[in-house]
């Protein structure tokens, strides 16, 4: 069996009942019985409120584990999708930074590292969050749209819990518990990440702090907030109990206990990715069918860098009769502009192909992201078609030494199947739900963002083992 790494991710966010607090010296106890490391997941306020507080007591024990960040307040409205709503990607990119920058940097000061990651407060979903926070030098995104098995999304390295500990569990609820994290376990039979994560504050408190205060768009001033009830200690005590009988029985497997940081660099990619000739062809090949990531000698490849690579290859190299003995893949963003609902399709020249290819590239390597459209003669050819033509025309290259004098497109869609294939739009919907929003609340432009950033989406790959995290067949 390959190796199975195990995090566990703490949501550390109530900033007003200070019981939740204590709650945290007893949690940190039962890791260091067990000599394992928890990544603790801490709201800006909730660092303040501690330090406030002269909690430095608790601000010295998360010393000794992993910080990370969800963001500076949560769920006090704006949160970050209210905020981002109708926001286009430079403008939505800059306020994220506005917003959260002053708790990353609060945090930074207090524990004297950057935090490890980024956790998504609730359903408060945004494609900005992830590439946003990588340019504020946290390059990993947990929760929201994504999955348990890590992938890069908008230059970030994004993935999801894969359990819950429930945190007024009973001794009755153990065996459960145990069931469940069998069924996740079992089928990691080569390896992979498994991330449990819990709330300390609802040890102590009968309901979520923010559900009180802030649920259905209400947003009471700092001084009316008020406290949860809270359970009695007896039930505090036997949820405990749970929690550590449940921890004794995963490490009981064959797991490595990790942090979030740990993680990072797990999956670290080399400074630069480069394909070789043969490694160009087959990725060619298969984009001519697909507009979908691709993996190939254990290198995964967005279909965004695929468009960037195949445009650059043949205006600078094979339209002058060169093969580079190496090509590096760069990181590009997904179009920010809508693209054309229609996927186009035909016959197209040599000639075509060639201006349609440098108008691409020169929006690529000046934007650094897929145009949503190229306009030629009239017509506007989106990207996925020029992905395909593209292909096709390096496909050919590759095999017969020349470039064709044209080829013929079936009509890639506009957005990569990924899409399709997570049911990302569903996906969305889902973070609406989240008992903080006003009834009804949606966003149709982070919903069209996020689909466009799909170009971007590509598996991770543990770097230890050489396994992809998650992605479609090889062949």
């Amino acid at each position: 069996m390959g190796r199975v790494y195990l995090a566990l991710q703490f949501d550390t966010e109530d900033f007003i009942t200070p019981e939740a607090d204590d709650i945290l010296l007893d949690i940190i106890s039962i890791l260091d019985q067990f000599n394992v490391k928890g990544s603790f997941c801490l709201v800006g306020e909730k660092a303040r409120v501690l330090e406030r507080r002269g909690r430095l007591d608790v601000l010295e024990a998360l010393r000794k584990h992993d910080v990370a960040y969800q963001s500076n307040l949560h769920s006090m409205h704006p949160v970050v999708s209210e905020y981002l709503k109708d926001k286009g990607w430079d403008e939505g990119v800059e306020e994220f930074k506005r917003r959260e920058g002053p708790g990353l940097e609060y945090l930074k000061r207090l524990f004297g590292v950057a935090p490890s990651a980024f956790i998504q407060p609730g359903g408060s979903w945004a494609p900005q969050a992830p590439y946003a926070m990588r340019e504020m030098g946290v390059p990993l995104y947990v929760d929201g749209i994504f999955q348990e098995s890590p992938v890069w999304f908008c230059g970030s390295l994004c993935f999801r819990a894969a359990m819950s500990f429930p945190e007024h569990s009973t001794l009755a609820d153990l065996n459960t518990l145990k069931s469940r994290f069998e069924e996740i376990y079992s089928p990691k039979v080569d390896g992979g990440l498994i991330t449990v994560f819990t709330h300390p504050c609802m040890f102590v408190t009968e309901e979520f702090w923010d559900a009180v205060n802030f649920s259905h768009g209400r947003n009471p001033p700092m001084e009316k907030l008020f406290a949860p009830p809270l359970r009695s200690r007896d039930k505090v005590e036997e949820s405990l109990k749970v929690f550590q009988a449940f921890i004794s029985f995963i490490l009981d497997h064959d797991v490595k206990t990790v942090t979030f940081r740990e993680v990072a660099e797990l999956f670290r990619e080399p400074r630069e990715r480069k394909v070789n000739r043969d490694q160009v062809q087959v990725l060619a090949n298969r984009a001519s069918k697909h507009n979908d990531w691709q993996v190939v000698d254990d290198l995964s490849v967005s279909p965004a860098e695929m468009l960037r690579l195949f445009t650059g290859l043949i205006t600078d190299h094979f339209k002058v009769g060169f093969e580079p003995e190496a090509e590096p893949i760069r990181f590009t963003l997904g179009p920010t502009l809508r693209v054309p609902e229609e996927n186009a399709a035909g016959k197209i020249g040599i000639r075509d192909i060639l201006e349609i290819s440098l108008l691409a590239k020169n929006f690529m390597e000046t934007r650094g992201e897929v145009p949503p459209a190229v306009s030629k003669n009239g017509s506007n050819y989106g990207p996925g078609f020029i992905l395909e033509v593209s292909a096709k025309t390096v496909s050919h290259y590759c095999k017969h030494g020349s470039l064709p004098n044209s080829v013929e497109a079936l009509g890639l869609p506009n957005v990569p199947e990924v899409v399709q294939r997570w049911g990302l739009s569903k996906r969305i919907d889902e973070q609406w739900k989240w008992v903080i929003f006003p009834v009804g609340f949606k966003s149709r432009i982070i919903e069209n963002l996020t689909l466009m950033q799909a170009w971007t989406m590509r598996p991770a790959v543990l770097m230890e083992s050489g396994k992809q995290a998650e992605g479609p067949s090889k062949t």
